[in-house]
């Protein structure tokens, strides 16, 4: 069947986290003349952010709030700053993530699918707020916003069942672009055919979910498009 529909990562595909975290770190590390580097910081918050999610999935406890995991991994990789991190540094943390630089091909991608008589959908764990927040940055309209709030995250099978019941599509009418190699296994083990933008060239865990198809950045998005037309 041809593709109807194109979903997004948010904050992989779309737009560059470890730079926008490494802006608002460094004005935490700085107030404490710190020494530690806010990249390295900032990359270990993103980590243990990824982390949490798949811990908070496998308690299965509470529902998914993507603001909660962003808030206790900011704890855990600013956990040895002197002072303490301060409660009123946190909002302010956490509103980094509604102001994440978008990588520099991301408009063109998106106006390449927008272009088209398709279907433009985020998939994100950001929570619907948050994201409406970022994408509202991009020249494009979505048609929808998918989030995993209320639920469990990517790459719970449930998310990917979700957004195939928003968009009213079937499982070889979507093409996901995935931005982290969890996205791109959990897609693909949905039977989704999926993109991953691997752009730090990073083998795939377990090949049984391997994506369909892998690209070092947004570029490859207009000519897979017309290759699955």
């Amino acid at each position: 069947m041809p593709i109807r529909a194109v979903t997004f990562d948010v904050y992989s595909a779309l737009f560059d986290t470890v730079s926008g975290l490494t802006a608002a770190v460094t004005g935490v590390l700085r107030r404490r003349n710190a020494i530690d580097d806010p990249r390295t910081v900032a990359r270990r918050w993103r980590q243990k952010h990824a982390e949490c999610l798949l811990v908070l999935n496998s308690l299965d406890r509470a529902p998914a709030s993507n603001r909660e995991a962003i808030e206790i991994a900011a704890r855990f990789a600013l956990r040895d700053v002197q002072p303490p991190l301060a409660p009123e540094e946190m909002p302010g943390l956490i509103a980094a993530w509604e102001r994440l630089p978008a990588w520099p091909e991301a408009r063109e991608a998106l106006s390449a699918v927008r272009s088209r008589p398709l279907l433009l959908a985020s998939l994100s764990n950001g929570d619907e707020g948050m994201q409406r927040a970022l994408l509202a940055t991009l020249p494009v309209t979505f048609d929808r916003i998918i989030s995993t709030e209320g639920g469990r995250f990517k790459p719970h099978p449930s998310i990917y069942e979700k957004t195939l019941a928003a968009l009213g599509v079937g499982r070889d009418e979507l093409l996901h672009v995935a931005g982290s190699p969890t996205d791109a296994m959990g897609a693909t083990a949905a039977g989704i055919t999926t993109l991953w933008v691997n752009r730090t060239d990073e083998p795939v865990l377990d090949a049984r979910y391997a994506p369909a198809f892998e690209s070092r950045d947004l570029h490859s998005i207009a000519p897979l498009l017309d290759a699955l037309a």
